[in-house]
């Protein structure tokens, strides 16, 4: 007698159903931490397991037991970094601020640009100065005193990093000798464009080595991003710009003591278009136009290459955006390991997590209480972000 066909959907959905729920449960990221903080988050910072956030009230804060905990006022308008049980961020008045874990040190110096981002050393900081110099601090006393300048015509909101270029240990790079009349477009919060990267000796911070642009080229970015690729140095990943072709993704590597530039993706073909970079995991991605369509795609090499060789690029993935427009967050987006990625969608309102290690597909969705405000940043197994409702996200990547 044949089976009645409602009986054999039924029971074609029983088998199916179930395999299919399982799938998406081990695909899909969940939400595990939520936390309402007092104002939005700006930018976040950890260590170990601690996570810390600075609102834009200018308050420290930290999670403790599933609630914000405010450790200081008036303690930094833009970035904090977390390093050696401190915290580090500048204040409105031009001061370093240290959160020592119990309480705040400062240093006597009003000069440090509260733009600017900050690197911490294994028993120092070193900062930006609104006048461009590069300010290495050391602790003295319960305090914090300047040990060392150098007048390095840095973007006054530069990011500094730590990278080692050469196998012998991290010094500091920075973008210098920024340029108002090559490229007039002004993505990142103003039209002055860094000419250069600069590599400083941590200690003295005595010039190693330099870079330096022809015109029309600018670095059209805040930060030069160390990834390692192959062998034991790092190379820096920053985006380079002319009024003719737009952005482009560079690589840059240093041999023999000189910077150069290893290898570099096609530009736009036009001006005012522009791409974010995501690094981690020794890879090197891209989202392409992330204010207009915003394609991501990965960037290789193309075996052994030589200086001057292109990057080939994957095929793009439509339809997010890691930046808004005139914004100096580069950092919200983040690799949470080789080919997986959380970015934001195209309307800054849900985090997509995407597995791109074969053709990018979309395993989890998070919705936000408003549009994403800080960075993305990956620590304990979670990615964590603040949105315009003042709520903090810890997002389970598996």
């Amino acid at each position: 007698m044949p089976v009645p066909l409602h009986r054999y959907v039924l029971s074609l959905l029983a088998v199916v159903l179930p395999a299919a729920q399982i799938a998406c449960a081990q695909a899909a990221p969940t939400a595990a931490t939520l936390v309402q903080l007092p104002a939005p988050a700006v930018w976040l910072a950890s260590e170990g397991q601690q996570i810390y956030a600075v609102t834009a009230q200018a308050e420290l804060l930290t999670v403790q037991d599933g609630k914000a905990k405010i450790l200081a006022k008036n303690f930094s308008s833009a970035f904090i970094i977390a390093c050696s049980g401190r915290v580090v961020g500048v204040n409105d008045a031009g001061q370093l601020q240290v959160w020592n874990g119990k309480a705040v040190e400062t240093a006597p110096n009003k000069d440090v640009s509260p733009l600017a981002h900050p690197v911490c050393l294994p028993f120092g900081i070193v900062a930006v100065s609104r006048a461009g110099d590069l300010v290495r601090f050391d602790p003295a006393g319960g305090g914090w005193r300047e040990a060392a300048r150098t007048a390095a015509n840095a973007l006054p909101d530069a990011q500094l990093t730590l990278a080692d270029l050469n196998g012998a240990g991290d010094e500091v790079v920075a973008l210098t000798r920024p340029d108002s009349a090559r490229y007039d477009h002004g993505i990142l919060g103003d039209t002055a464009e860094a000419t250069e990267i600069t590599v400083f000796e941590r200690h003295g911070l005595g010039v190693l080595a330099r870079l330096n642009l022809p015109a029309p080229y600018v670095f059209e970015d805040l930060q030069a991003r160390p990834v390692r690729l192959v062998g034991g140095k790092d190379s820096l990943a920053v985006v380079r710009s002319s009024p003719r072709g737009g952005a482009a993704l560079a690589l840059i590597s240093q041999t023999d003591g000189k910077l150069g530039l290893r290898a570099t993706g096609p530009d736009f073909g036009q001006t005012h278009r522009w791409l974010a970079p995501v690094v981690g995991f020794g890879q090197l991605w891209a989202v392409k136009t992330p204010h207009i369509g915003g394609l991501l795609a990965q960037y290789t090499q193309a075996g052994d290459t030589q200086a001057g060789d292109t990057l080939k690029i994957s095929p793009p993935f439509a339809g997010i955006s890691s930046h808004s427009i005139g914004s100096r967050n580069l950092n919200a987006a983040v690799l949470t390991a080789p080919g997986q990625l959380v970015i934001p969608s195209q309307d800054h309102r849900n985090l997509m997590a995407l597995d791109c290690r074969a053709a990018c597909r979309v395993t989890g969705k998070l919705a936000l209480g408003g549009t994403y405000t800080s960075n993305m940043l990956l620590s304990g197994g979670q990615v964590w972000g603040g949105d315009s409702s003042g709520r903090l996200h810890g997002w389970a990547t598996r």
